[in-house]
């Protein structure tokens, strides 16, 4: 039996006129695309659930820091979590303070990469951002404080 008529029975046990290389792209014509086509897909179900793994731990923590850990005004930390397009918990981190120019300065490590978040008073958090290519699109780090002195909950987030 050769590559393609075993490629042809294939299609027909799974009951299918074609497949899809990509999602309403090309028509597979062969064993070997279509078991790249495969392996595609279940690369992105096994992201999808990494993805749905890690949003349901990041909410889980930034309920548990809510219960536990906030200080000051929950609405506007709440707020700015609900923002976000993207949330990842990176974890309860140390900062330093730092006042320069009569502003209040949180500098933290990241992933071995030292930041300097700026502290925003009247919402309670400190932000470290980036912009992106298009200019509405935001990325960085959201500090939220706690009851210990130098030790914040650090979210990484996409607007």
């Amino acid at each position: 039996m050769t590559e393609q008529e075993i490629f042809e029975k294939l299609k027909d046990a799974l009951d299918h006129q074609y497949l899809l290389t990509d999602f309403g792209g090309t028509e597979v014509t062969n064993l070997e695309e279509y078991l790249r086509a495969i392996k595609f897909e279940r690369q992105l179900e096994k992201d999808l659930e990494y993805t749905s793994i890690n949003n349901l731990k990041t909410y889980q923590e930034f309920i548990h820091y809510l219960n536990e850990y906030a200080i000051g005004n929950k609405n506007y930390i709440i707020e700015a979590f609900d923002n976000n397009t993207y949330n990842n918990f990176k974890g309860y981190i140390k900062v330093n303070k730092i006042v320069k120019d009569n502003k209040l300065y949180l500098q933290f490590d990241i992933d071995g990469t030292k930041l300097t978040a700026d502290w925003q008073p009247g919402d309670n958090y400190g932000v470290w951002q980036k912009c992106g290519y298009s200019g509405d699109d935001y990325s960085g780090y959201l500090l939220f404080p706690t009851y210990k002195e130098d030790e914040y909950f650090c979210l990484e987030y996409n607007c």
